[in-house]
């Protein structure tokens, strides 16, 4: 009777650290899923917005609005755009082209953070360089033309 009662203690101290790591790895992904889907909402409501306006100062304050309260949950990447001056950087530019506004955000590894350091030195392939979204929106000329069509 001893015996089994060793057993299984030997057994959850191999099998408790694994379970951990897993639960671990799941909150983890799961907080960096919550990024990836607020930065993707925040970037298609800027295309959107932006699609709605003719000029430069107007997307810049559109681009304020919609940044002023957004923060990553987790430290895996990094986000530090402009949201005094709704101006672009490297982490989030919007550009009218042609009839079409195309927001591009880029969220890299956070290196200061254990697990983005990790995920940064995984592999160099382009997937795995951190967050990058683009959104394309049509944008009616100033005219009204457009609209509809």
């Amino acid at each position: 009777m001893k015996f089994q009662k060793a057993q299984a203690i030997v057994e959850f101290a191999f099998v408790l650290p694994l379970f951990l790591l897993l639960m671990v790895g799941l909150f983890y992904f799961g907080f960096a899923f919550a990024d990836y889907l607020m930065l993707s909402n925040t970037t298609r409501s800027i295309a959107h917005e932006a699609s709605l306006v003719q000029d430069t100062a107007a997307s810049q304050e559109i681009v304020k609005n919609n940044l002023k309260d957004i923060k990553l949950i987790s430290d895996v990447f990094k986000w530090e755009p402009d949201r005094e001056a709704g101006r672009n950087n490297q982490y989030l530019e919007v550009k009218f082209e042609n009839h079409d506004v195309v927001v591009t955000a880029n969220a890299p590894y956070n290196t200061n953070s254990y697990v983005g350091r990790l995920m940064e030195n995984f592999g160099s392939s382009s997937a795995l360089n951190g967050i990058n979204i683009t959104y394309t929106m049509y944008r009616p000329d100033s005219d009204g033309s457009n609209v509809g069509n």
